[in-house]
């Protein structure tokens, strides 16, 4: 089998890559922390109404695990907004997917003021952990925790998408 798209990303479609990517990643350690956050809120506070001795340090106590809590939940957002920044300083980026028998090549071609850059990945299917998923838009292709690559559908035809799904499935992907 031998599939070969072309393709550009928007900003909305990396948005939503990324909270994906986040919620596949992040969001189990998210959870597990906060639970031990709040854990540390009920112990300082019970330490507040003990006695004086635990005032000063329940108070400060309970203001840094909830501060920690807060900030922990805020750091999706607040990295997704600095990828949105940086992408819309970026130059505009074309690629090309190659989906072959045992890898997958992904190119990228910078368009830059000083012409095209082209940049070439290729990942051999049988050596490297790749995890995909579909969305409704899009095919994602999670290469580790620090790479993912956004495939959208609607750069697509459906016999195009068709096999995609069909060598996700082959592949084990």
């Amino acid at each position: 089998m031998h599939l070969k798209i072309s393709y550009d990303n928007t900003i909305e479609e990396f948005k939503t890559a990324f909270m994906l990517f986040w919620r596949r990643y992040a969001l189990r350690r998210t959870i597990l922390l906060s639970l031990v956050f709040c854990i540390a809120i009920f112990l300082f506070v019970n330490m507040i109404f003990r006695g004086s001795y635990g005032l000063p340090i329940g108070g400060v106590g309970s203001g840094l695990a909830a501060g920690m809590l807060l900030s922990l939940w805020l750091k999706p957002f607040r990295a997704r907004k600095k990828l949105v920044y940086a992408l819309e300083m970026s130059y505009e980026e074309k690629y090309t997917a190659t989906f072959g028998e045992d890898t997958i090549e992904v190119e990228t071609v910078v368009c830059g003021d000083d012409g095209e850059e082209i940049a070439k990945s290729e990942y051999c299917i049988a050596t490297e952990y790749l995890y995909s998923k579909e969305t409704r838009e899009l095919f994602l292709l999670y290469v580790n925790r620090a790479l993912i690559h956004v495939f959208p559908k609607r750069c697509m035809n459906e016999q195009e998408i068709e096999g995609l799904q069909g060598y996700f499935k082959k592949m084990r992907i």
